[in-house]
């Protein structure tokens, strides 16, 4: 917004004799250039920030001077100011003038002595003046900013660059809406002012991204957003700052009431791009860092290492302490196909989007448990090998690992409730070669736990029971074979539309104790020997006659399920 206001331009031309007829409401309006009209058909050339200049001699009805007015406000000029030319009086009457007032617009009356040349040379001056002005201003805090990142004053440099400028507190935020750099001032209570940082952070990123008419991909998009503070106390303005779809911070500040808005306007976006510059930075740093730390994780996790002695000493190089006890977590998006499928094309930086947004909380939450934990990104998974602290009792790991997979899935479910994911939780581990182990325990973890209860579940190797001997021995033949055990059940439950393979495994499930399967299954008990009576006579043989019989088609019901 480079220009000077209505009112502004007024001063300067007061003392030439022009005045303000109408429109007192609209000084505040920005003239950006001044030009001439004195055509009927005009509308072409309306574009929004001009003050016009005419003696309306091209307009032979008064209702054409009325439209007029409707259609520069309409189109954001800044003012109209009427020359009387070679009359007395100006080509206007009361209802023109009235309109003017009623919609804010401003009407300067020009003396018949000033020529247009005047005023023109007059307002086009201040405005190239300010524009000097900024500029200048701009190469300033250019050079500025630049320096404090030349200089690694990072995130807190920018902050408190900004706060000297606009003397009040800044907090700047990372693409996650948590706070990078605060940067005080005594004039504000610093924890009020964070709060209310806070409070707008989370509207802004449970939006997620800017609306599509800002997006362009691969560019710098800055946006300015205004929220209401607290207790009617003015406006809070957030400064999102995106890289094409991607989020790289916000920049909060309370709104300034005496400072010059082009001069805000222009301060906000350099800080934008410098919080941009800094961030571009960081992302750089970390992905080289994910790298190195994603080949490392994968060797670890596949034995990929010609000793022990030699994957510490890489864990070492990489900041990484893998003594104590650990246990491999795998978190994965259940629907992934689905979804990269939906937004292939066009809307494929949502995808991208969904997989920040899943490490993003998964890291969070892993290091509020445990520091030492370490979170790594692959694809639709993230893979975390959970740190479990020494003064843990053994029997209660398994609460713990429960506990934080429970916090990951609520943590989701709030930034993202329609993408779905499970979570594998692996065996514990002491030394370095159990380490590959855990990771398979939770990769089969969440291939069974999927199979037997679907999505959205949490599933720990330790719980899998028979299930996890079975996908050991998985292969087709095995699966045939067991199919055809229980065929004839299968089929009498298609065809009757009854439950017998679900009574059958439930009662073996319960040690064949009748009151406590038709308990688990919500029904009678002479209902359970019913049916057991009608398995018996399907099967053409007792399959609770010995120990034998029983392991058979227990083992034959789990394995289809799995198989």
């Amino acid at each position: 917004m480079n220009g000077i206001s209505v009112n502004e331009a007024l001063e300067l031309l007061k003392s030439h004799g022009v005045i303000l007829k109408a429109g007192r409401s609209g000084l505040s309006n920005i003239i950006e250039t001044v030009s001439v009209l004195e055509v009927e058909l005009y509308q072409p050339w309306l574009h929004g920030g001009e003050l016009f200049l005419t003696t309306l001699s091209a307009f032979k009805r008064m209702d054409q001077v009325y439209q007029l007015i409707r259609d520069l406000k309409d189109t954001g000029s800044a003012a109209l100011a009427v020359h009387p030319g070679n009359k007395q009086e100006v080509f206007m009457d009361d209802q023109a003038f009235k309109l003017a007032e009623d919609l804010n617009f401003p009407i300067l009356i020009l003396p018949k002595s000033i020529p247009y040349s005047k005023v023109l040379s007059i307002v086009m001056g201040a405005i190239l003046n300010r524009q000097k002005v900024m500029l200048e201003r701009s190469q300033e805090l250019n050079r500025y900013l630049t320096n404090i990142l030349l200089t690694g004053g990072g995130f807190k440099g920018i902050a408190e660059s900004l706060r000297d400028a606009l003397n009040s507190p800044v907090i700047i935020a990372d693409s996650t809406g948590s706070t990078a750099a605060e940067a005080s001032h005594p004039m504000y209570d610093p924890i009020f002012f964070k709060k209310e940082a806070e409070a707008v952070l989370r509207e802004c990123a449970e939006k997620g991204y800017p609306e599509k008419g800002i997006i362009h991909e691969g560019k710098l998009n800055i946006k300015f957003l205004h929220f209401p503070a607290f207790e009617g106390r003015g406006k809070i303005i957030v400064v999102s700052v995106y890289m094409g779809t991607t989020p790289y911070g916000y920049v909060v500040v309370p709104e300034p009431k005496e400072t010059d808005l082009s001069y805000l306007e222009m301060i906000l976006t350099h800080t934008g791009t410098a919080v941009a510059l800094e961030a571009s930075k960081n992302i750089a740093v970390r992905k080289v860092e994910e790298k190195l730390n994603l080949e490392f994780i994968d060797d670890l996790l596949n034995k990929n290492y010609s000793s022990e002695g030699a994957i510490i000493r890489r864990a070492e190089q990489r900041g990484l302490d893998l003594s104590g006890q650990y246990s491999v977590l795998i978190i994965e998006i259940d629907n992934y196909e689905d979804l990269y499928l939906k937004h292939l094309g066009e809307n494929d930086w949502i995808v991208q989007l969904v997989k920040e947004r899943l490490y993003n909380v998964v890291d969070t939450v892993v290091q509020k448990y445990s520091r030492k934990s370490i979170t790594i990104p692959k694809g639709e998974r993230v893979i975390v090998l959970k740190h479990i602290p020494n003064n843990i009792k053994r029997n209660d790991v398994k609460v713990l690992l429960r506990d934080l997979a429970q916090e990951i899935q609520r943590e989701m479910g709030g930034e993202l409730a329609n993408v779905p994911i499970s979570i594998g939780i692996g065996s514990c581990c002491s030394n370095i070669a159990d380490f590959a182990q855990s990771f398979h325990h939770a990769d089969q973890a969440l291939v069974i736990g999927r199979r037997i209860k679907g999505g959205r579940g949490i599933f720990d190797y330790q719980e899998l029971g028979i299930y996890s001997l079975l996908l050991t021995f998985g292969n087709e033949k095995l699966k045939e074979s067991c199919y055809k055990n229980l065929k004839k059940i299968i089929q009498y439950d298609i065809e009757n539309n009854s439950e017998l393979l679900k009574t059958l495994e439930t009662y073996l499930d319960c040690g064949e104790s009748i009151n406590k399967t038709a308990e688990v299954l919500f029904i009678h008990p002479n209902t359970v020997k019913y049916r057991l009576e009608r398995i018996k006579k399907i099967l053409e043989e007792d399959p609770f006659e010995n120990g034998e019989e029983k392991l058979y088609y227990y083992f034959s019901i789990k394995a289809i399920k799995v198989l």
